[in-house]
């Protein structure tokens, strides 16, 4: 898991607004048990795909952020 939190944050630098991806790194810190993070992660993951429009991503990282708790 911490290799793919790695390639995660590679792929971030590379499309830094890439609101899927973030989606995907805070799933991995869920599974690294990181809540504070993963909750961070989805709340940026949010704040981009509002700006993509993208209500499908948004609805999944808020079920993430509910589940992290």
């Amino acid at each position: 898991m911490n290799k793919a939190l790695g390639w995660a944050d590679k792929a971030i630098e590379q499309n830094a607004k890439a609101f899927w991806i973030y989606h995907l790194k805070a799933k991995i810190q869920a599974k690294l048990n990181d809540k504070a993070g993963a909750k961070a992660t989805a709340l940026k993951s949010i704040e981009y795909a509002k700006e993509a429009k993208n209500d499908d991503y948004v609805a999944l990282n808020e079920k993430l952020i509910a589940s992290l708790k």
